[in-house]
């Protein structure tokens, strides 16, 4: 009796595995599948000639203004491209195809978070032809649901960010549609970075999620807060989704914050600051000059 529980135990053991195995290949499967990610931008559009149809096989080209990096991509039988994992910045787009004209995009902004589309209509050439946009314009977001607000380096670079302890992104949030003031919450002690809280939407302030180039950086004992604040000259952008969330924006109920580090360029940059509180540079006090006056 004992033996053959033994070997039922084993046997349950074993399908408990092969079907953990055959779950764990099917989320693999899914998220790599997946439309996007936080830590990128995407790119997609279509290609057509004059008529409207569709030109497959096109060559699409997107070179990173900063880096250099280049991806290519060939267009489907629908004429249709994308790419998912652009990290934010400027970029030149090159789309071209045989007996046609080449479009060359520069300056495209592609957002951490966000969806660039960018429609290109390729006229018949016989001669090499090419077609410089020196910008490309405003459209409304129609390959997303979420409501998606963006921060962007130069904000956080030339408007206010003082807080008690320094310059702080998060001040910023007092601009966005739905957020109320950001404000300092807890004791020096439980909160030595004095990271901010804010409501959004009338939801909690614990139920915002804030990540670090993917990772969940919120206090794990008091989630209205932030564990570790990067310095603002660090920060490359700040997306903020506050509803209509994908499944990849999972844990938050008020606003998901996503906050991306700067990625290195071909050009030298940096910055140099000092944050200094004498109380020999400040203004006397006035009742302090009435019993103290200067001689």
């Amino acid at each position: 009796m004992c033996k053959r529980a033994m070997l039922l135990n084993v046997y349950l053991c074993r399908r408990s595995l092969s079907a953990a195995a055959l779950l764990v290949s099917l989320l693999s499967f899914f998220a790599g599948s997946s439309y996007g990610q936080v830590l990128y931008g995407s790119l997609t559009g279509n290609v057509t000639d004059t008529t409207g149809a569709a030109i497959p096989k096109a060559k699409v080209e997107v070179a990173n203004a900063g880096t250099g990096q280049v991806k290519t991509d060939m267009t489907d039988e629908r004429g249709a491209y994308q790419f998912n994992d652009l990290i934010p910045g400027s970029y030149k787009i090159t789309i071209s195809a045989p007996s046609f004209s080449t479009r060359v995009e520069r300056g495209a902004v592609i957002n951490l978070n966000t969806v660039l589309r960018l429609d290109a209509t390729l006229s018949v050439s016989q001669v090499v032809e090419t077609v410089n946009v020196a910008a490309n314009a405003v459209t409304l977001q129609t390959d997303r649901a979420d409501i998606n607000n963006q921060i962007q380096s130069t904000q956080i670079a030339d408007l206010p960010l003082i807080n008690s302890q320094g310059r702080n992104f998060q001040v910023l949030y007092k601009v966005l549609p739905g957020f109320t003031p950001p404000v300092e919450v807890h004791s020096d002690s439980g909160n030595p970075q004095r990271s901010m809280a804010t409501q959004a939407n009338g939801m909690p302030q614990s139920s915002n999620n804030t990540k670090l180039d993917g990772a969940t950086i919120s206090h794990p004992w008091l989630p209205r807060l932030v564990a570790y604040l990067p310095p603002v000259e660090a920060v490359e952008a700040v997306n903020i989704v506050s509803n209509s969330f994908d499944a990849e924006q999972g844990m938050a109920g008020g606003a998901a914050m996503n906050v991306t580090i700067k990625s290195g360029t071909n050009d030298y940059h940096g910055a140099a600051w000092e944050f200094l509180t004498n109380s020999k540079l400040k203004a006397r006090n006035y009742f302090y000059c009435l019993y103290y006056p200067i001689i």
